[in-house]
């Protein structure tokens, strides 16, 4: 399965990792790791709830410049789209939440994490490894980013504070440990981890104990996406097939059930926030178009239009939009589309590629 697309060939800065109830100095980054929050025991009722420590104020905006994961492509010819600039004033901000997202960029040079404002303002830098930062997801209450790291020397699950503070790594295996999805109450990180030979689901407690394995078979289970509600999680595998399809399964029964049947990659799939739809990347037409579906399969409705390639959909807080990505304009951008299809807008411009980009919800 790949992973990124690129070979990995530098090797991260040595980081201290802290032991529970202690404080240690990131010598990566130069912040303060706090290790000493002990987070409640896992319960059958979910509530949004975070018990990490409050983070601090949010840092000046920086605005640095300078290329991202790459898969087949068509050579789309390139459009100029609208910006949000162009969206009626009545839907600000523009999809609920507090109009911030946080998105990987390679303006550095390599993979690092990044925050700005919907039309493109206060463009902030979040991580400064001398590895690659990405796969970035906020906490259910807008205060924390879970994401994917090398800086140890194998990919592992990090989480830093809204600003890139309080840096902490949660898991420690060499393996990769990838595509991390908060618990809706904010207590549980859900990852994919070849740890076992293959790429399976895992559960993790957002201070790093409690590990906990979820899917058991012989081929891949990645990429997984917890529905708001807490009761079902959404993944692709390749278990029946030999192109990856989106599969569902009840959290506490562990049930798979298959969604998409098609001879062509179906993938990347994320809840709605009502938890009654499915945004995912398929390559159905001969290349990746993103499509939404209900819980049980159907309902099967087609956003984009020859984009180039996409990935990457996520929604926004409200649940009228879909960040992706796409290279339609010759390098990868955000962009924003309608959940019906209907008004796609581009958010970046930058020559360096943006990508993998997720909303903030709103935060408490």
């Amino acid at each position: 399965m790949l992973l990124s697309g690129k070979v990995m060939t530098s090797i991260a800065a040595m980081t201290i990792t802290p032991t529970l109830g202690s404080t240690q100095i990131d010598t990566v980054a130069g912040t303060m790791v706090l290790m000493n929050t002990e987070l409640p025991r896992k319960t059958a009722t979910v509530h949004p709830s975070s018990t990490l420590p409050s983070p601090p104020p949010l840092t000046p905006p920086q605005t640095l410049t300078t290329t991202a994961e790459a898969t087949s492509a068509l050579t789309p010819t390139p459009t100029l789209f609208r910006t949000v600039s162009d969206i009626e004033t009545g839907e600000i901000p523009i999809g609920g939440g507090t109009g911030v997202i946080a998105f990987v960029s390679m303006r550095s040079g390599k993979d690092a994490i990044y925050r700005m404002i919907l039309d493109g303002s206060e463009s902030t830098r979040l991580t400064f490894s001398d590895a690659d930062d990405s796969r970035p997801v906020w906490s259910p209450d807008g205060r924390w980013i879970a994401f994917e790291s090398w800086r140890d020397g194998y990919p592992d699950i990090h989480v830093m504070a809204e600003n890139g503070a309080f840096r902490r790594r949660i898991t420690t295996d060499p393996g990769v440990d990838q595509f991390p999805s908060w618990s809706p109450d904010g207590e549980w990180i859900l990852f994919d981890s070849n740890r076992s030979g293959n790429f399976q689901l895992y559960l993790v407690r957002a201070d790093g104990t409690d590990l906990e394995r979820l899917t058991e078979n012989s081929n891949d289970d990645s990429v997984a996406s917890w529905s708001p509600d807490g009761n079902k999680i959404v993944y692709e595998s390749n278990r029946e097939s030999d192109v990856f399809q989106i599969f569902i399964m009840d959290f506490d029964e562990r049930n798979p059930f298959r969604l998409t049947h098609t001879n062509a990659r179906n993938l990347r799939p994320a809840w709605s926030p009502d938890s009654e739809r499915i945004v995912f990347v398929s390559h159905r037409d001969g290349h990746s178009e993103l499509y939404t579906m209900n819980v049980d399969g159907s309902g099967l409705n087609r956003l984009t239009n020859n984009m180039g390639n996409v990935n990457s959909p996520s929604w926004s807080p409200d649940g009228k939009w879909v960040l992706f990505n796409s290279d339609r304009a010759g390098n990868f951008d955000l962009y924003i589309i309608r959940e019906d299809g209907s008004g796609i807008y581009q958010l970046t411009f930058d020559p360096a590629d943006d990508y993998s980009g997720v909303w903030q919800p709103l935060v408490e």
